[in-house]
């Protein structure tokens, strides 16, 4: 059974979007690559800062746009007082709801305020934004946030300054620390509002694909597993929702995550994609001088070393009631077998034996072990290797074996130069899973906007009478909609 935790939860009862969430500030991940034939390779794609999708309305819009969805924003944006039961459009016959409109507003802008207490640092690409816009807080706002910010620290002066002193803090610093988060959040709240509609209708047009393709039973059968986990009733009450409402999500957010899936799968970075990216960035790949090395590791560690269990930890499971004099000795004497083992190992390599043997017997680096990998380290840039290692193998030749036990953090080490390479370029043979794991997500991206794209040129998106009504009432909302009469 899948354990989930309470951030997996949490993540699924946010509408899987696509928008909204940070400036659009692209990096062109594939580089030069679009020199190759005018397009580029298919994962060359605007990445985003932290790894999140751009909201901003860039100059070169990757997914087309909807009139319809212009025209139902300006009245949304005019008529604030529009009732929750409002219907704003019809999504192939679903609808969309001022209920959901809100709803989904409101729980992204809480996720970004969790986001931001936890990682202040989030706000800098929307403050950059909002620079950009001219976008700025209202002396009305500044004068309130601050007197709500200064309550919630201390609801009394001397409270206050304690506050400060606590978090030795001036009281400048904090009003611009304050400032700056407010800021920030209404840069978020203005980008939602331009794109969270959009992300709405398309999510409907992910959820119609995947009832098509019959992922419904599948999602339901996810969303029971997660009823079934501990964090379930904890995530359920943090939503605010019924639990029928939040069923509903949870059901349609793994439908989303479904049919994205299986459209990304249906596109993925092929090795000529790959190579046309290595093809027009190779001079980025480049090493310098280093050696491919095979190792035997023993383990010797006095104290416990992550899931390495150290020699005091050993003698103490064993023998509980030792002494403090005896176990310093244990250790000692431990120690002093294990590097006499190490010395062991070094002489029957140096004597000939397979050194890939020895290493799949012998060495305590659990994952080689279990993988027979014959100890190899694979190839390492001489420039990084500490002084010590680097002093005991610079003169080696590819085949020779280090002439005496290295010894390292975790024990002692036996090595073996399996080869050797000068500065130069990396092959593409090198560094092709490496491209094809860069390119992943840009391509990944890049799939879902060509996808949405042409479900958008064919999909029924109406919008609904109400929308319409007041499109056409109202003289001051230009329609871009054809469908709207004038």
């Amino acid at each position: 059974m899948k354990r989930y935790t309470a951030l997996s939860v949490a993540l699924l009862s946010v509408v899987c979007l696509t928008a909204c969430n940070t400036p659009d500030k692209s990096v062109d991940t594939a580089g030069d690559a679009k020199k190759t034939d005018g397009k580029g390779p298919d994962a060359a794609t605007n990445d985003t800062k932290d790894g999140q999708s751009g909201a901003g309305k860039s100059a070169e819009k990757a997914v087309m746009d909807l009139p319809q969805v212009s025209d139902a924003m300006k009245v949304i944006k005019a008529k604030q007082q529009l009732g929750d039961e409002v219907i704003i459009c019809y999504v192939e016959g679903k609808p969309i709801t001022m209920a959901t409109y809100r709803r989904q507003l409101k729980t992204n802008m809480q996720k970004f305020q969790d986001t931001m207490a936890m990682d202040p640092g989030i706000t800098r690409p929307y403050l950059e934004e909002a620079h950009r816009r001219g976008l700025t807080l209202t002396a009305d706002e500044k004068a309130k946030l601050l007197d709500a910010a200064k309550i919630a620290r201390g609801n009394t002066p001397e409270k206050f300054k304690e506050f400060l002193k606590s978090g030795n803090m001036t009281e400048a610093q904090f009003e611009k620390l304050i400032m700056e988060e407010a800021l920030a959040n209404k840069m978020f709240r203005t980008l939602q509002e331009e794109g969270l509609l959009d992300s709405l209708v398309d999510h409907e047009l992910f959820l119609a694909e995947a009832r098509a393709r019959g992922f419904t039973q599948k999602a339901f059968n996810n969303y029971m597993e997660l009823k079934d986990s501990e964090v379930y009733p904890r995530a359920l009450k943090q939503s605010g929702l019924t639990p029928e409402l939040y069923r509903d999500d949870i059901v349609n957010n793994f439908m989303v995550i479904m049919i994205q899936d299986k459209i990304v799968n249906e596109s993925p970075v092929t090795d000529d994609v790959a190579k046309k990216f290595f093809e027009a960035n190779k001079e980025k790949f480049k090493h310098g001088d280093r050696i491919r090395l095979s190792q035997i590791v023993i383990a010797a560690p006095e104290e416990n070393i992550g899931n390495i269990e150290g020699i005091k930890s050993q003698i103490v499971r064993v023998k509980p009631d030792i002494s403090p004099t005896e176990l310093d000795e244990a250790i000692k004497a431990k120690k002093a077998e294990l590097a006499k083992k190490a010395e062991d190992i070094l002489k029957r390599a140096q004597k000939g034996e397979d050194f890939k043997l020895l290493a799949n017997e012998n060495t305590d680096d659990v994952q080689a072990r279990a993988a027979k990998t014959g100890g190899d380290a694979g190839w390492v840039e001489t420039s990084v290797l500490q002084p010590a290692v680097k002093q005991v193998l610079e003169n080696l030749k590819a085949g020779e074996v280090a002439p005496k036990v290295i010894p390292i953090e975790v024990g002692f080490v036996i090595m073996k130069v399996t080869d050797r390479q000068p500065a130069g370029l990396f092959t593409f043979a090198d560094v092709k899973d490496f491209i094809k794991q860069k390119l992943q997500e840009p391509n990944a991206k890049a799939a879902l906007e060509r996808w949405v794209n042409a479900r958008r040129k064919t999909a029924k998106i109406e919008l609904s009478q109400a929308i319409r009504s007041e499109l056409k009432d109202n003289k001051g909302l230009k329609s871009t909609s054809a469908a709207v009469p004038q």
